[in-house]
């Protein structure tokens, strides 16, 4: 099901279970600029509003993944007026990617991103905002905006939240561009495919594993995960709290999904929400 035309922003389109948005810029490296954000916001939020959509999936058209926040139009940007409210618009349209990457952290789908070349600046900050981030060899990623004379004002909890404060604090810092083998040991990348041909293999093989889960049971850990207690543990007046929610949410899932995929389990067959099944 296509739901974009190829003049637009992104290509939205469903195949069962799955949600793609597809950045569609790829001649300009999918500037996060313009209509991207409001277009990658649009789709997010019809693909969370669809029952039959359990796994969003981001891709992007070209050789770059995305290059960032598009610069090219600096001085047209710099000579916009001031908001009526004395707001700088600069800030105003800064802010929309940040609000666009909340509303992505706090969507009930599982969501991934398949980088097929570079993601820079705010493309490496959506990497770094999904739930799983899969790789080509060849992409290369970096937050360069120091080194120009920018702040990364937007993607900086996403990144920090992904990598731990003081990786973040040496790429934001130093600029430093880094190659698909080391985003994927410093945990930027949860997968890594062998060769450029075989990321959409790779890409597919982790969404079988994503949409064999149980829907309910994907969206109530995604849940448990934003609730989760940060370490240390010990005297941690969250974790008990925590725990407890966790037991109710246990008993829920036991009650409902858990039913048929410990049925179908001990009758070594596809639950009944795996595509597999049929």
């Amino acid at each position: 099901m296509t739901t974009n035309s190829t003049e637009d922003w992104v290509i939205a389109t469903r195949q069962g279970a799955v949600f793609n948005i597809h950045l569609n810029r790829g001649e300009s490296r999918n500037p996060l600029g313009g209509g991207m954000v409001p277009a990658m916001s649009a789709a997010l939020h019809d693909a969370t509003q669809s029952p039959e959509v359990r796994v969003i999936l981001f891709t992007a058209a070209g050789p770059a993944f995305s290059a960032g926040g598009n610069l090219g139009n600096i001085h047209d940007r710099l000579s916009e007026p001031m908001g009526t409210d004395g707001r700088d618009p600069v800030a105003a349209g800064n802010r929309q990617y940040g609000e666009f990457l909340t509303q992505l952290v706090h969507c009930p789908k599982v969501t991934v991103a398949s980088v097929q070349g570079a993601a820079m600046g705010g493309g490496a900050g959506l990497a770094c905002a999904v739930d799983i981030s899969i790789g080509s060899p060849v992409a290369k990623f970096g937050f360069p905006e120091v080194t120009i004379g920018l702040v990364p004002g937007q993607i900086l909890p996403f990144v920090a939240a992904r990598l731990g404060l003081q990786t973040a604090r040496r790429l934001v810092l130093t600029g430093e561009r880094i190659d698909a083998k080391e985003a994927h040991r410093i945990g930027l990348l949860d997968y890594l495919a062998d060769s450029p041909e075989t990321l959409p293999e790779k890409t597919q093989e982790v969404l079988r594993h994503l949409i064999a889960a149980a829907p309910n049971a994907s969206v109530v850990t995604k849940r448990m995960l934003s609730c989760v207690p940060l370490a240390p543990l010990a005297g941690n007046a969250d974790l008990p709290t925590y725990l407890d929610a966790a037991s109710h949410w246990f008993a829920s899932q036991m009650r409902t999904e858990a039913v048929e995929g410990v049925t179908a389990s001990r009758d070594k067959r596809a639950a009944s929400w795996n595509p597999t099944q049929a």
